[in-house]
């Protein structure tokens, strides 16, 4: 188990003065070519898979192995940056999905374009030690509003990503994995040279690298023997489970419910993005500072919760697209809010490893999500994921608000 620097806790750092934006506006613009470089893929992903093979699994095994590798890697990506510092693995992270997004462009043949996935996989701890940089330069107080910009930094790349990647996908099927790594070198640029390190060495972990840090479920064990983190872990892994695994079938159910057309659904995908950019510019500090954390992500759950119903019961395509955005809204506070209470929960020298952690969590999440609900969809009523969602997103209230509110000292 971790142990803290001497004479130093998370409670002797909430005194600390506000820090400086710069630190912010860089992290900010590394997460944003992030994330665009990999929305660029969205369009095109399932072409370049069709170039070698025709079957469904092969397309959904880009993002297995993607999650799987991430799965296996991110508690240790997160134990190294807090052993090392932020800035060596973020930058190492975003190189690696440089040359992923290579391999990829290069293709040649379906297992190429597999291990262009892999080495993603391997090395995506981007988020993950990004929100972990956030944690080290915020006061508790700024930390909801700091962590925003992971929010805003998504809301604005799938709105611009998947355009960028549709028209070079129009004109050449490779040219957005080779743009996506440009993107990435520009980053890996732009962090080398004007990224300052977040964590300085008298706050970072001291014990050594083990064999064990190897093993994501004795990290796990680790992160879940936490203090009052486990309820906290197990709502962002119900939250996860069922926004990923709607997200899979929404467009499915409006295609085969309303005959839905793809500028409709490009419609949808662009006020998602807006709603989201707007809450979480305008609206998250404001509501967090009236309200707090722990009431703030009940709340927006419980709004998950019944914009699912909404859905399942919307009569045509614009009520359907409505009735979306009051989920995109409702999200939009959940992200920062639970971020937020986790952090609040460990030591400095451990944010790292539960940022690794809650990545690795979310990774299988994402597997499970799609899969759970898909079969669901398919062998039950397409309508019934929607119901199954309202269930696990009201679940996930349930344990946000069954937590105590003590923080780690």
């Amino acid at each position: 188990m971790s142990t803290p620097p001497e004479n130093l806790s998370l409670s002797e750092n909430d005194t600390a003065p506000k820090t400086s934006r710069f630190p912010l506006m860089i992290i900010f613009m590394i997460l944003l070519l992030d994330i665009v470089g990999l929305t660029m893929l969205f369009p095109v992903a399932a072409f370049m898979v069709n170039r070698y093979s025709s079957n469904a699994l092969d397309v959904t095994m880009m993002t297995v192995i993607y999650a799987a590798a991430q799965f296996f890697a991110a508690p240790l990506l997160g134990k190294l940056g807090d052993r090392y510092g932020r800035r060596p693995v973020l930058l190492i992270s975003v190189f690696g999905s440089a040359i992923g997004y290579v391999i990829l462009g290069v293709g040649g043949a379906l297992w190429v374009l597999f291990l262009s996935r892999l080495i993603d996989g391997i090395t995506a701890g981007n988020m993950s030690t990004a929100s972990a940089y956030i944690a080290d330069v915020s006061t508790p107080e700024e930390r909801p509003k700091n962590f925003a910009l992971i929010g805003i930094a998504w809301g604005i790349g799938l709105i611009v990503g998947p355009a960028i990647g549709s028209t070079l996908g129009q004109l050449h099927i490779e040219w957005p994995a080779f743009a996506a790594a440009v993107l990435s070198f520009i980053s890996v640029t732009v962090g080398f040279f004007l990224l300052p390190e977040s964590l300085p060495v008298e706050r970072r972990e001291k014990s050594p690298i083990r064999l064990n840090d190897l093993n994501p479920f004795s990290a796990i064990g680790e992160m879940v023997r936490k203090p009052n983190l486990l309820t906290l872990l197990i709502a962002l892994c119900l939250f996860n489970l069922a926004f990923q695994g709607f997200n899979s079938i929404q467009t499915l159910y409006a295609i085969r419910t309303f005959e839905a057309q793809p500028w409709q659904m490009g419609l949808l995908m662009v006020l998602a993005g807006v709603v989201v950019i707007g809450g979480q510019a305008f609206l998250v500090e404001r509501v967090v500072n009236r309200f707090g954390e722990k009431q703030v992500a009940s709340v927006s759950l419980l709004g998950l919760a019944f914009s699912q119903m909404l859905i399942s019961t919307a009569p045509n395509i614009g009520l359907f697209i409505a009735f979306c955005l009051v989920g995109s809204a409702s999200s939009t506070f959940v992200f920062p809010t639970l971020t937020t209470l986790t952090t609040d929960r460990v030591l400095p020298n451990e944010i790292g490893l539960l940022m690794g952690v809650s990545t690795a969590l979310t990774s299988l999440m994402n597997i499970a999500g799609p899969l759970s609900l898909g079969v669901i969809y398919d062998n039950i009523s397409p309508l019934a994921p929607y119901l199954v969602c309202t269930v696990i997103f009201a679940l996930a209230a349930f344990f946000v608000v069954r937590e105590p509110k003590t923080v780690q000292s």
